[in-house]
């Protein structure tokens, strides 16, 4: 009866300590705010197929298959495009513990990724263009000292002023960090077909969540993308 009653404890306190973890990593820690500010929403496919990055196929990284985008204008009528490559998956094929643990919790096995951010991998690249619909700046994410053995690899935001078209990119990490690279090496690559980033697409890859917590995050966006344009 005594080890019965052990063994109770031992399962009543073992659910209160997976409870207190569950709240932990659930609970909310910040609303995400939905209103545009200054933005308009735009779509306009004909202006975001003339922008559309080129990005360079990865042999080990792959390259994405598809590519979205939403559009917004501010105040000063300057237009803001962010395209969205879309990769079907992303995994760190590399030795070393720290990447075979991230194959078995992260990107593999637990999947840990997916319940955090969503299916798939969906990165951003934004075009920032002036009133007469010149561009201005690109904006990316490359990545801070990648070390591939490494579990994790840290996002290093990147931009350049006064870009030459066409935009071109290569492929640098396994989880598709960019690197701008010169018009030319893209001479043989054709950017994807754009397609607006609809609303059904956005919900089901999770792109935004009315509530973060530390295992529910965003995905890579922009404010004006927030908000898709009506009749989409």
């Amino acid at each position: 009866m005594a080890l019965k009653n052990r063994a109770l404890r031992y399962v009543a306190s073992l659910i209160v300590v997976l409870a207190v973890i569950a709240y932990w990593v659930l609970r909310p820690i910040r609303n995400t705010d939905f209103s545009l500010g200054e933005f308009t929403v735009l779509r306009d496919d004909v202006l975001a197929a003339k922008y559309a990055p080129r990005i360079l196929p990865h042999a080990t990284y792959g390259a994405p298959t598809r590519l979205f985008y939403r559009m917004g204008k501010n105040s000063e009528n300057r237009v803001f495009i962010a395209y969205h490559p879309f990769f079907e998956d992303e995994i760190n094929p590399h030795s070393g513990f720290g990447a075979t643990i991230n194959r078995l919790v992260y990107t593999g096995g637990l999947r840990l990724k997916d319940f955090i951010f969503g299916a798939a991998d969906i990165e951003l690249i934004e075009v920032i263009l002036d009133k007469n619909l010149y561009p201005k700046k690109i904006a990316w994410e490359g990545a801070e000292n990648y070390q591939p053995k490494n579990f994790g690899v840290k996002h290093k935001p990147e931009a350049k002023d006064n870009p030459t078209v066409p935009f071109c990119f290569a492929i640098t990490t396994w989880n598709h960090m960019f690197k701008n690279m010169d018009s030319s090496a893209c001479s043989n690559t054709q950017p994807l077909k754009v397609e607006y980033f609809s609303t059904p697409l956005w919900e089901k890859y999770s792109m935004t969540k009315e509530t973060e917590a530390i295992l529910r995050r965003n995905r890579a966006h922009r404010i004006y993308e927030r908000v898709a344009v009506k009749n989409e």
